[in-house]
């Protein structure tokens, strides 16, 4: 059996079945709230935390980042006051990120306010520099190619620093993500009086005209660039340096984590 179809094979393993109507009794790593909701509550994007609001995305990349950081997973507040460690987010949850920053050197960062990070662009003196790098759900909007962002990724970190990092990706078995706009080059996102146009011309002087985009949570910044598989995702972290890559599929109960499917679950990686 090839890495990949190990990877999923043992992240099948953590999914979560049966009746949808039964009661789930957690604490939520990010704010430690005690929860009681029913199952049909518990899901990637469904706020479950009665406190916080946080989902089980927000609490797995958490729980990923404890486990990678210090072996096990804890709340944010019972993690170390520790400002030796530096880390950057990725248009982090503030649900969690005004945490961490209390706990580490750790700043969330934008692609279009302060403090901004473009990770397709990185500061020079910012290479080597960090111990953690979360992104959560932002990949997959960055404008082609993406080799260069998780690359940029592997030089902001330090020797076996780690990135904790989701996409929605499907098991579906391309080696590479479909590009809705492998030729981006000078575009822009026009709103028509139903719908939005992107409007592109290529670096050969191509013009280039796409309806039907798909937004995540909003526009421009927000536009999907393009649908990952699991093994793309693989191959792109092989490339830009990266081992010990782990696909997170393991349910987390204590916690809230459950996963409905094994598609679109947190990865973590360390840099060489």
């Amino acid at each position: 059996m090839s890495l990949l179809g190990m990877l999923k094979s043992k992240l099948l393993g953590g999914i979560l079945t049966g009746d949808g109507d039964e009661r789930v009794a957690f604490r939520c790593n990010i704010c430690g709230m005690q929860c009681r909701v029913e199952r049909s509550a518990i899901g990637r994007e469904i706020p479950s935390c009665k406190g916080c609001g946080s989902t089980v995305r927000m609490r797995a990349m958490i729980h990923c980042l404890s486990m990678e950081l210090f072996g096990e997973s804890k709340v944010i507040g019972d993690f170390p006051n520790d400002l030796h460690l530096r880390g950057v987010g990725m248009s982090d949850w503030v649900g969690y990120a005004d945490r961490l920053a209390k706990k580490f050197e750790y700043t969330n960062t934008f692609y279009h306010q302060e403090p901004k990070l473009d990770i397709t662009d990185i500061d020079i003196n910012m290479e080597g520099t960090l111990d953690f790098i979360i992104s959560t759900d932002v990949f997959e909007h960055i404008a082609p190619p993406v080799s260069i962002a998780f690359e940029n990724t592997h030089r902001l970190l330090n020797e076996g620093g780690v990135f904790v990092f989701s996409v929605p990706y499907s098991l579906d078995s391309s080696p590479v993500a479909f590009e809705h706009f492998p030729d981006l080059h000078k575009y822009r996102i026009e709103q028509t009086e139903n719908s939005f146009v992107l409007h592109n011309v290529t670096e050969k002087g191509e013009v280039q005209q796409f309806e039907n985009l798909i937004f995540h949570g909003g526009e421009g910044a927000t536009l999907e660039m393009r649908s990952f598989t699991l093994d793309s995702l693989y191959n792109e972290f092989q490339k830009a340096g990266f081992h010990d890559v782990r696909v997170h599929g393991e349910s987390f109960e204590e916690f809230g984590i459950y996963w409905d499917g094994g598609w679109s679950l947190p990865i973590t990686a360390r840099a060489r």
